[in-house]
């Protein structure tokens, strides 16, 4: 027995001695998998990545070359392709070559590609590799050293780049900026046994454009502080296969993964047929990020979500769900096709979330109502409180944080609290009140998907029915900037040559990105889409001014037109106010309605509020005397006065977000330091808050919502800074006098507001002299710098943005104004401006367009943040303008008023 194992054990010990020596005689045919050192994030594979692409076919259909990562891979490759031979030369060679490409870590912070480009020999080869390895001694040199017996060479420019190393062997040359990765290609020739790696059958031909293979956490960053959640629906790998969409719009990649240890997701969608999504009338246009589950069998969804969150990793979820867990059947057994989360853009830094459950009929929402409500109360919501009106919606408010993620996974967490109303046959939570709000205007005006030709045609066109989507709008980012590249690793980061200056030119090419899948009994399929839906502006009409609207009125304006109404729709509408105080309503179609009298001239910005409750919005603006409700009912303007006390500042109304008290429609501020809150009951000011220093508050004073109530903070000029509660105490060390650093005894001067940025803990505040400080939440000074001041004196002032989310820093003459970052350093300035005319404005507009509007004089001028102007030519106004800007058209709108005309100009933007 013994001694036929021993002969069994020799024939094998013979048998791999015979192959690997016939495999040292007879080496196979090298393949890329055998050149590819391990640890890759993700391979392409293309035979047109390379090929030059007219100026007409970038603008009018999407391309590899227009894509982040492909476009990369192709930038590095050209800098090394055409460095040695000229273009036709170049492109003999590359054409119709299925190139590979490869992309490997070399540090924590640095990421690059290796291309491996098959080789023949056909003369097109021989000529290129020819001027490879012997370039023109004038402008370049090839140098070459021996690594683990393999000949690299090194192609150098005579300045001494390095543009790249490479190594040639009988059927590929090999290329990479790295020398790291070109040793470790190296490496891999001379091993001496290497098992054949499995490679994915990409086909690149007419149909097929590229192929990509990559790991589920590359794809998982894409999206955001959810990618975690994200990855939990993608499979263990993706091989895609990447064709141009019907539209030539998107390029969707294809492919079918094996489920493996994502049964438990598969589980979760078993039954469910996928679908389109359904609900494109309740997505605003606003939204940036999409996360869609299609169901066609909700009851059984039910019983396995279940199963999933009371197995949850997490003790907050299977805890909680062990509370509701009763309540639960109710709501999956009323659900219908969609559940739906919208994250929605915004001009600052909030996080706005809302939960879309549409059902089949207005029973079944009855019952998902009441359903999600007994579920609220079983997870500790000990009293509700009568609903609140708006626009002609109920509006219920559950303190129950977490309630969505509760039912449906942490992917649909963000809910410190719910707000609840019904809109048609869907059920709306919001995580906040002014996102309820905000969300239910926007479906009011049909600003939605459904209405807009292009996103509807993604939902219904480009994207295929799927069980689980996942979608993010990337040039939407609420700050301006690429905030999903600002969650990646700094690799990545600096792959995309985007190091918090904002969005790399290949982003730039790119709208919409969106994963999908659908499970199957052994499959994932998924698809990936890429592209964008915004057609891009022609060069002809790119940054002019074009005048879309005049509207001639008898006598001269004598304040701000006050704007109600969308440009883009072409359902824009305006108060105008002439002479004395006649107060004039623009129709969309240009007809005057009114006039009706006020008592004098429009001082105050204008509100919009629901305080009629009569599905319409009302506008709220103050004259020096009175405070005006005016509603722009059919045909007539309806007004309403309420008195001013004295002493109120008349120049400025806020919104009390977050306010428990319901009928506080509005806040202004008194000569004293006070602040005053309208009742809507008592149609009358009431007094919340007031200051121990009897000094008026600079504007704008800044409120925020908290989960206790309304907070809100102020500074006044001799350096006090004010936070107080709803209920108009001051939180702890409250208020702050600032003194100066270097005279203890000395206090400063103060010329703008203090800003608590959205998200943050510390206080930000400046004094006249360019002192920046930060205080924390509880009154210490935890930072000072001393902001460069120029020979001629200028003011230094915190310069927020409209809404109050974010900041600049400004620096004030009387002729001139300089824009400075949060570190203070210069953006750009502006000199020679009118004496005692000027007036700056911070517009974050949504769409990462962000502008900076100054006027003087009788003109208005546009700039973006680096100095650039925007438009060919100043604006005519005699009062700060009103701008909107539509991502669909790319165009930026600003009405104007001028003498004796309201003007409505566009800018068509990139």
């Amino acid at each position: 027995m013994n001694r036929r194992i021993l002969i069994g054990i020799g024939v094998v010990i013979v048998a791999i001695a015979g192959w690997l020596g016939y495999r040292q005689m007879h080496p196979p045919g090298r393949t890329v998998g055998s050149l590819m050192p391990s640890g890759s994030l993700l391979v392409l594979a293309s035979n047109r990545l390379q090929d030059t692409v007219s100026a007409q076919e970038l603008r009018t259909q999407i391309s590899l070359q227009q894509l982040p990562v492909f476009a990369e891979a192709r930038q590095r490759l050209d800098r090394f392709l055409y460095a040695t031979a000229d273009t036709a030369t170049a492109l003999t060679f590359i054409r119709n070559k299925n190139v590979r490409y490869s992309l490997h870590p070399i540090t924590k912070t640095t990421l690059d590609f290796i291309v491996y480009i098959p080789i023949t020999d056909g003369a097109a080869d021989r000529s290129y590799l020819d001027k490879l390895t012997n370039p023109d001694p004038r402008y370049h040199r090839v140098l070459n050293h021996v690594f683990r017996n393999e000949k690299i060479f090194d192609l150098v420019a005579r300045s001494g780049e390095q543009l790249g190393s490479f190594i040639l062997t009988d059927d590929f040359l090999v290329v990479s900026t790295s020398g790291i990765l070109i040793e470790n290609v190296a490496e891999r020739l001379h091993q001496s046994l290497s098992l054949p790696r499995s490679e994915p059958a990409f086909r690149v031909d007419a149909d097929h454009w590229a192929g990509l293979t990559m790991r589920p956490e590359v794809l998982q960053s894409l999206f955001e502080n959810t990618g975690s959640l994200v990855r939990l629906f993608l499979p263990e790998s993706i091989d895609l296969q990447f064709r141009p969409s019907g539209s030539h719009t998107h390029l969707i990649g294809y492919a079918s993964d094996e489920i493996g240890n994502r049964q438990d997701v598969a589980d979760l969608f078993a039954g469910q047929t996928p679908r389109r999504i359904q609900s494109a009338d309740l997505i605003p246009q606003t939204t940036a990020t999409i996360y869609y589950i299609g169901l066609t069998d909700p009851t059984r969804f039910g019983r396995s979500m279940s199963r999933l969150l009371s197995s949850a990793s997490g003790d907050f979820l299977r805890d909680r769900f062990s509370q509701i867990k009763s309540a639960a059947p109710a709501v999956y057994a009323a659900l219908g096709s969609d559940v739906l989360l919208c994250r929605l853009e915004s001009s600052g830094d909030r996080d706005a979330r809302v939960l879309v459950l549409n059902t089949a009929n207005s029973q079944q929402l009855k019952a998902l109502s009441t359903a999600w409500q007994q579920v609220a109360i079983q997870a500790g919501a000990r009293r509700i409180p009568p609903p609140v009106d708006f626009l002609g919606h109920k509006l219920l408010r559950l303190d129950v944080p977490e309630l969505p993620a509760s039912l449906f996974s942490s992917l649909f967490s963000g809910f410190r609290q719910s707000w609840i109303t019904q809109h048609g046959n869907a059920l709306i939570i919001a995580n906040g009140e002014d996102v309820m709000q905000d969300y239910l205007q926007q479906v009011q005006r049909k600003l939605v998907w459904a209405t807009d030709e292009r996103q509807s045609d993604l939902l219904n066109n480009t994207l295929r029915p799927a069980n689980f989507t996942a979608l993010l709008r990337l040039n939407r980012q609420a700050n301006g900037q690429m905030a999903v590249m600002a969650n990646w690793p700094l690799g990545w980061q600096n792959l995309f040559d985007s190091q918090g200056d904002g969005v790399s030119s290949s982003f730039d090419n790119l709208e919409t990105m969106a994963y999908q899948a659908s499970y199957g009994n052994e499959n994932i399929l998924s698809t990936v889409v890429l592209g964008r839906t915004t057609r891009r502006a022609s060069q002809a009409v790119q940054n002019r001014v074009l005048l879309q609207k005049r509207i001639e009125l008898e006598e001269p304006l004598v304040a701000t037109p006050i704007v109600t109404g969308s440009f883009s729709r072409g359902s824009a509408q305006f108060f105008a106010q002439t002479g004395t105080g006649q107060l004039t309503f623009i129709s969309p179609y240009g007809d005057k309605i009114g006039p009706v009298s006020t008592d004098g001239p429009i001082r105050s910005n204008a509100l919009s509020v629901d305080f009629l409750n009569n599905g319409r919005l009302q506008y709220l603006f103050m004259t020096d005397r009175s405070l005006y409700i005016v509603d722009p009912a059919p045909r007539k303007i309806q007004l309403k006065r309420i008195a001013l006390p004295a002493g109120i500042d008349p120049t400025y109304l806020t919104r009390p977000r977050g306010a428990t008290h319901r009928n506080w429609i509005a806040l202004a501020t008194h000569a004293n330091g006070s602040v005053y809150a309208l009742d809507r009951q008592q149609q009358a000011f009431v007094r919340i808050a007031s200051p121990n220093q009897k000094l008026p508050l600079l504007h704008p004073i800044q409120v925020q919502a908290t989960p206790k109530g309304m907070t809100m903070l102020a500074a006044q000029a001799d350096g006090t800074v004010q936070y107080w509660q709803e209920n108009g105490a001051a939180f702890p060390n409250f208020p702050v006098r600032i003194q100066r650093k270097s005279a203890e005894s000395a206090l400063v001067q103060l010329a703008s507001p203090a800003l608590l940025p959205f998200g943050q803990a510390t206080i930000q505040v400046i004094t006249e002299e360019g002192e920046l400080m930060q205080l924390s939440t509880t009154g210490q000074v935890q930072k000072r710098i001393q902001l460069y001041r120029p020979v001629r004196r200028g003011v230094f002032k915190l310069f927020p943005d409209e809404s109050q989310t974010t900041w600049l820093l400004l620096r004030e003459t009387d002729t001139e104004v300089a824009i400075l970052n949060q570190k203070g350093e210069q953006q750009f300035d502006v000199r020679a401006l009118q004496p005692g005319t000027t007036i700056v404005r911070y517009h974050r507009l949504g769409a990462g367009v962000t502008i900076v509007s100054i006027k003087s004089g009788a003109f208005t001028t546009l700039y973006d943040l680096n100095g650039r102007t925007i438009g060919d030519r100043p604006i005519p106004s005699d009062f700060p303008v009103a701008l909107q800007f539509d991502a669909q058209t790319n165009e930026l709108y600003i009405l104007s008023g001028s003498q004796k005309t309201v003007q409505l100009f566009s800018i068509r933007m990139r």
